[in-house]
Parts: structure tokens; C-alpha cells; sequence
């Protein structure tokens, strides 16, 4: 059941390798083909909300890094790489 996250991170790292920028914050869902209702929302309530959470938090960082230069710095710095033309990724 834990297999997902471990597939998460072992996939951030040849991504981040190659330039590209994962959402720090990961889900998975285990035993997804049963997880899900007839109305195709995350049967357990509390995993929804979870998920919600984590769409609403990547939307708003996506807004601040297209309109907000220092929060792509900030997002660059992190990644351990100094902010220059050449790998400016925010489009």
C-alpha cells in the first residue's frame, strides 16, 4: 500500500535531474480502481479533502510563480540552482 510513495520519489529524481520542477507536495492513492465512487470523486471523504487541498495549494504556487519573481527565485534557489535567463522555466 506504501508502494506508490516510494514510486513518487524515485520519479521526482530523474525530473528534477533534467530540469523539470515537481509539486513538493505528493498523494497517492492506493487501490485506486476501488477508490473512487459512482460519481468519480475519491470515495473516502477525508482523502478528497486531501486531494482538494493539494490542487487548490499547486494552483495558487503555479499564480505565484507566473506573477510573483521572487517566489521563482525562491523555487529555482531551492532546487539548488542560481536564478539566470538559461533555466527560467515560468512561462
Amino acid at each position: 500500500m506504501a508502494g506508490g510513495n516510494r514510486g513518487l520519489s524515485g520519479l521526482r529524481m530523474p525530473f528534477e535531474h533534467l530540469g523539470a520542477r515537481p509539486y513538493p507536495d505528493m498523494l497517492s492513492l492506493a487501490q485506486a480502481p476501488q477508490a473512487f465512487d459512482g460519481e468519480g470523486r475519491i470515495a473516502n471523504g477525508q482523502l478528497q479533502e486531501r486531494f482538494d487541498d493539494k490542487i487548490v495549494n499547486f494552483m495558487d504556487l503555479a499564480e505565484a510563480s507566473r506573477h510573483y519573481p521572487c517566489v521563482k527565485r525562491a523555487w529555482v534557489e531551492y532546487l539548488g540552482e542560481h536564478p539566470e535567463p538559461a533555466i527560467d522555466r515560468v512561462q
